[in-house]
């Protein structure tokens, strides 16, 4: 069964480079996130800003998986653009 993807409100572009770390579980990953790359806001309780475009993850890669999954998460002051969302 394919999990269902969480809804976001509104999207965003990072304005730098930016290096962030995420962990899922005991694994800890470093990510660096291109300046420009598409950022969502995801809908729910618990509202974050998350990296939609993985474009510049290897999608074979265990950062990928978990990123799809858990998302990386991005600083809101580093966003620029910032737009409804018309999913």
């Amino acid at each position: 069964m394919k999990s269902k993807r969480t809804p976001y409100t509104k999207l965003g572009n990072t304005i730098n480079a930016t290096s962030v770390s995420f962990s899922v579980g005991r694994t800890k990953h470093e990510v660096q996130v291109p300046a420009g790359t598409r950022c969502c806001l995801l809908d729910g309780p618990n509202q974050r800003w998350v990296v939609d475009d993985l474009s510049f993850i290897d999608p074979k890669s265990a950062v990928f998986t978990d990123a799809t999954n858990y998302g990386i998460p991005i600083d809101p002051l580093n966003l620029t653009n910032i737009r409804p969302s018309t999913f």
